[in-house]
């Protein structure tokens, strides 16, 4: 499988890219703080810095408690006013978001859709909407833009690959849509892997995040890097086939994990006693409807059964539910059960199972975070001062 890789051995780094990914990792560090780190010389060190605050990265922040003398003051990286558009989509809403750096929604926009509808009847709103959140902004400075969608995603593209929620939709539907608006960097990710990376607490921990709406998506995330696999698939684990004669899915093939246990799959399940949407459905189980909480224990069940095995292969710090159906509490919890009567004790112990953040407050956080890596990580950043240099030396300094 393919990783995307988070920087790492920063400790000692001398580069510009990397003395700022010091700097943000730390939430700022003072000129002496970046000396003993690094070991850098005082003159190297301070040009540098120089540099990077010149390019607009770092500002002097707070003076620091003085030891005698002139206090120092925190170096810190340059977050003011700088903002990250984000576009959630799944397959009945979309989600419009401005975010601070941090992946904090500041602003936001819903409105109903069917994604299966031509790319720019879905897309084109859904940008003007960006737009107009973007002109109510004060002071502030788009970075870039993220979006996700509910189909498997090329990640080094940004195209869509395999749409069978996407009829009709070319691969580059999502990155000309958003480059015939903005000349600003771009990611496109899978709608599961990005509120997945957005629910981790740290980089440290192993994250499942189930998304079980509509269709059943999952993103795993490992020491704060999303698996994405060879072809931008993994995680599709709405077509496992469970049984080999089940109901029909909406691929084609029969027995699929989403043909049991997703939000479509219930809400045909439950059409007939009066339940026409999720909406109807989610009201009825908070009311305790026993028609209800039946079809949610007999899906949860059948996923439960289906994440054991991604349980045992990953073994998780949290297994995280989210989407309209995984969000419920008592799903979440049947699913949980079912997964720790599967596994072995080794497995299950201390593993956490539950209902996560609002998943288009999840999928921000995590688009915000991929927008960032791309745009600061320390490869990135030198390219920057490297093709600045070529250019200086060529008689053509950037403009």
């Amino acid at each position: 499988m393919t990783v995307e890789r988070v920087p790492a051995g920063l400790v000692g780094a001398t580069s510009h890219g990397h003395l700022l990914e010091l700097i943000r990792a730390a939430d700022g560090l003072s000129r002496q703080q970046l000396l003993s780190t690094t070991g850098m010389s005082r003159a190297t060190l301070y040009e540098r810095l120089d540099t990077l605050t010149r390019r607009g990265y770092i500002y002097e922040a707070e003076p620091l408690d003085s030891t005698g003398g002139r206090p120092s003051r925190k170096i810190r990286f340059e977050d003011r006013g700088r903002v990250v558009l984000a576009i959630t989509l799944g397959q009945t809403h979309g989600t419009v978001s401005i975010a601070d750096t941090a992946g904090r929604q500041l602003r936001s926009f819903t409105k109903t859709l069917d994604v299966s509808d031509p790319a720019e009847s879905v897309l084109g709103p859904l940008i003007r909407e960006g737009q107009a959140l973007l002109a109510q902004g004060k002071n502030e400075t788009l970075l870039g833009i993220g979006v996700s969608l509910p189909a498997p995603v090329e990640a080094g593209t940004g195209h869509v690959r395999h749409p069978t929620t996407l009829p009709g939709w070319a691969a580059d539907s999502v990155v000309a849509a958003v480059n015939a608006s903005w000349d600003l960097p771009l990611v496109v990710e899978n709608d599961a892997r990005a509120a997945g990376l957005g629910e981790r607490r740290s980089d440290a921990e192993t994250v499942v995040y189930v998304k079980v709406g509509t269709g059943i998506g999952c993103g795993i995330v490992v020491e704060g890097s999303i698996l994405r696999g060879a072809h931008g698939a993994a995680g599709d684990i709405g077509h496992i086939r469970m049984t080999p004669d089940g109901p029909l899915c909406r691929c084609g093939r029969r027995g699929c994990l989403a043909a049991y246990s997703s939000g479509r799959a219930l809400s045909e399940k439950l059409s007939a006693r009066g339940f026409k949407n999720m909406a109807a459905i989610r009201a009825a189980a908070g009311a305790g409807d026993p028609a209800v909480l039946g079809a949610l224990e007999s899906a949860a069940e059948v996923l439960g059964s289906a994440l054991a095995a991604t349980v045992t292969t990953l073994n998780p710090d949290r297994l995280v539910l989210g989407g309209e159906v995984g969000s419920m509490d008592f799903f979440a919890q049947q699913v949980g059960e079912r997964v720790l009567a599967d596994v072995v004790d080794r497995i299950g112990e201390g593993l956490v199972v539950e209902t996560g953040h609002q998943e288009d407050v999840a999928a921000c956080s995590g688009l915000a975070t991929l927008v960032m890596r791309k745009i600061f990580a320390p490869g990135a950043v030198d390219q920057v001062f490297s093709e600045e240099a070529v250019r200086t030396a060529s008689g053509n300094p950037r403009r």
